[in-house]
């Protein structure tokens, strides 16, 4: 097992390098950076940070060497650190994300077993419907519909213009910028903030994964040993919860993980449309680009790849988690 998981890991680390790499060598090549671009006249495009590949492969190297140090996310042209706008919005995403894997699994854990234990009846038959419909809307639709919805219904306590009493880019999770809040009150206010955008995340992917908690469960149910279980006198919620259930976890926990790709990239449309100052709302800031009235924009190319690095390893890091969830949740996966 030991083996397995340090293959799992040499793999993910080769994964996440090559596509680091990859992310600099094209933002290198293409874009300049804030100082090189700081002093281009206007009208004139702001030449790219490398010539030439090779330039660009000694100039990721050098921000390689300096991640362990922090150099890698040191300040630009004197103004904010790429780890001081970052780290926030890194912060603010991550809770997002973490808010909807527990809607996602509660959620679908309940109306998987429900549509299950009812197969063929008017219920099964209005879970499906659900689960179809869900899975048929864009996040970015839901959340359009539903701000215009509170918005216009006047509902302002689960809606806001933007991250509760923090500045992106100063401080973390819990900093305000003013005498907003502090403490519980500013978690609560922030919990609050994050139902509209939790909701708008996690509705179509409660269908996907409900709908495959009840495939595995049906399959599950149907085999000898539930059989055997039941004839033994065993309660019915005994043998679905001990023993269908528990066996049926690895397919839906493994399909959730590796669904981490899709939830993370929908998180990043659904961050910008309610304002959350997360990764989303810094990407699209960050490819926009830096400039003003006819001046040329330049892309900052280290804050990108900073940006892109820290989204590649969220994806690579849930990949090697499912595996191992897999793994430990069924032995027959092992190796």
């Amino acid at each position: 097992m030991t083996a397995f998981v340090v293959r799992r890991l040499l793999l993910a680390t080769g994964v996440l390098a090559a596509t680091s790499l990859g992310v600099f060598v094209l933002m290198a090549t293409r874009f300049s950076s804030t100082c090189s671009s700081q002093y281009t006249p206007i009208g004139v495009l702001a030449p790219p940070l490398a010539s030439h590949p090779s330039q660009a492969l000694s100039l990721y190297w050098h921000w390689v060497e300096g991640i362990p140090t922090g150099r890698s996310f040191g300040r630009v042209c004197g103004f904010q650190t790429a780890g001081e706008k970052i780290w926030p919005a890194f912060l603010h995403t991550g809770a997002l994300l973490g808010l909807t894997a527990l809607a996602v699994l509660v959620v679908s854990l309940v109306l998987g077993v429900a549509a299950a234990t009812r197969v063929g009846t008017l219920l099964d038959g209005a879970l499906r419907a659900f689960s179809y419909a869900a899975w048929a809307i864009p996040q970015f639709v839901l959340g359009l519909l539903l701000l215009a919805g509170m918005q216009r219904a006047g509902i302002g306590w689960f809606a806001g213009k933007e991250w509760p009493g923090s500045c992106l880019g100063q401080g973390g999770f819990l900093h305000t910028c003013g005498p907003a809040a502090a403490g519980g009150r500013h978690l609560r206010s922030v919990l609050r903030f994050l139902v509209a955008p939790t909701i708008a995340l996690s509705v179509a992917f409660v269908g996907v994964h409900s709908r495959y908690l009840r495939s595995s469960l049906l399959v599950t149910l149907a085999a000898p040993y539930i059989t055997t279980a039941r004839s033994k006198g065993l309660p019915e919620r005994t043998v679905i919860l001990r023993h269908a259930l528990r066996n049926s976890l690895a397919t839906f926990v493994g399909a959730f993980l590796l669904d981490f790709g899709a939830i993370f990239g929908a998180a990043m449309a659904v961050d910008y449309i309610f304002h959350l100052d997360g990764l989303g709302s810094l990407l699209i800031s960050e490819i926009a680009g830096v400039g003003s009235g006819d001046s040329p924009r330049y892309l900052d190319a280290y804050a990108i790849e900073s940006l892109l690095t820290a989204a590649a390893f969220l994806v690579v890091v849930s990949s090697v988690l499912a595996e191992l969830a897999v793994s430990w949740l069924d032995p027959r996966t092992r190796p």
